[in-house]
């Protein structure tokens, strides 16, 4: 963990994820770069204009420039390598070319928990950072007043592609010492039996050198109800859910397990990206 992004939009949910980086940075080591974007739209979102306005009638950027300055330069950031920019156009394009280009290996962004109408017409930057991010992706809603997960909850099918990119999962966990619950979820429509999703995860646990970790089957009415459920009955203290990033039409008709976890969840939820699963015949099934 060596470089770390956190997006603002000098939100409250956007302060809680800054504590949460805080805390990271100061874990790992890692730099940290606060990043601001200046939404441009033909229509922008009626929480920009209120953020905007809330700064005042002067110079709207000089404004911002003072804003970040003074996180920076906050006696609670005195001990972290920390720096800040600002920049214009679509904030979730800006802060996802941000991460490749510059190789960020996490984003720490609060969510405001958009439901309903307001999601499908407004969408939500974070949803949308989730989507496209090429790194892992940590998102908050709460504050914390101490950020040390060592109970996560790892929801997934375990099937073949999953294991691309979950060890930078497992390097997260490694620097809590966190115990990893490996979790399936079976429904009505998605159903295994016990024996077989048991052998699945066995089988990713030795091949990705899980030590520390527990294999717990739930069953539930959807995959997202069984993943919050599991959570909060076991009273973890984050949820990991990787995701194939749909967008478009694919992701209108089937949605997203992950982004709609980190939408609901009052906890935190890590997510990283995956490949689309090659589909023949109609059958989504485990391979190597």
């Amino acid at each position: 963990m060596n470089k770390i992004l956190v997006p603002t939009d000098f939100s409250p949910q956007a302060a809680n994820a800054l504590g949460v980086a805080l805390s990271i940075a100061r874990i790992s080591g890692a730099e940290l770069h606060i990043y601001h974007v200046i939404e441009s739209p033909d229509y922008p979102e009626i929480t920009d204009i209120m953020a905007y306005q809330s700064l005042g009638n002067t110079n709207v950027l000089e404004k911002i420039e003072e804003r970040l300055a003074q996180i920076t330069d906050c006696e609670e950031c005195a001990d972290i390598r920390i720096s800040y920019s600002i920049d214009f156009d679509s904030p979730y394009e800006k802060i996802s070319n941000k991460a490749s280009e510059e190789n960020y290996d996490l984003i720490v962004i609060g969510s405001h928990g958009r439901k309903g109408i307001d999601r499908l017409l407004i969408g939500s930057t974070t949803e949308k950072v989730i989507q496209h991010a090429p790194c892992l992706v940590l998102t908050i809603k709460d504050a914390t007043s101490y950020f040390s997960p060592s109970n996560i909850v790892f929801g997934s099918n375990f099937y073949g592609e999953i294991a691309s990119g979950f060890s930078c999962l497992r390097k997260f966990a490694d620097l809590y010492e966190a115990t990893i619950h490996l979790l399936k979820i079976n429904t009505r429509s998605h159903f295994e039996t016990s024996r077989y999703s048991r052998q699945l995860m066995e089988k990713f646990a030795e091949e990705q050198q899980l030590s520390n970790y527990t294999i717990n089957i739930f069953n539930d009415d959807s995959e997202e109800e069984g993943i919050l459920h599991f959570a909060r009955d076991t009273e973890a203290d984050m949820i990991c859910v990787p995701t194939h990033g749909k967008t478009g039409l694919s992701h209108l008709i089937s949605g997203s397990i992950a982004e709609s976890v980190s939408e609901q969840a009052f906890r935190p939820v890590l997510t990283y990206r995956i490949q689309p699963a090659t589909i023949k015949y109609g059958v989504i099934a485990p391979f190597s």
